[in-house]
């Protein structure tokens, strides 16, 4: 069973920490990883959710977490979605809401990703 949304536990990591990037990372209340969002001023950079704990709101949570920092402390830039999305993060970015710039679509080609 997975845990409640009130049991995950939010931490963040400001760009001084070595990634160059805002980070928020998401544990279980054991220290089990649930999940993280990076991003800069320029966009989402990645929101991963651990594969037995999605489509149960830590990710929306992610997002509204980073905007919760970002309204509190002038220096953290808001989260915003970025052009390079999958299919899935852009039904996600559509259901949390804010602009949504055009989709890069990606093919892949002998194991590489590039623009179509």
């Amino acid at each position: 069973m997975s845990p409640p949304l009130s049991d995950i536990q939010f931490q963040y990591h400001p760009p001084e920490m070595g990634a160059g990037y805002h980070r928020i990372t998401a544990r279980q209340e054991g220290g089990e990883y649930a999940g993280h969002l990076n991003w800069s001023s320029s966009g989402i950079r990645s929101i991963v959710v651990a594969p037995n704990l999605q489509r149960q709101g830590i990710g929306t949570a992610l997002w509204n977490e980073g905007h919760r920092l970002a309204s509190e402390h002038a220096r953290v830039p808001k989260p915003k979605h970025s052009p390079d999305r999958t299919e899935e993060g852009d039904a996600w970015a559509r259901s949390v809401g804010g602009r949504l710039p055009r989709r890069t679509v990606y093919k892949a080609t002998l194991g590489e990703a590039r623009p179509a």
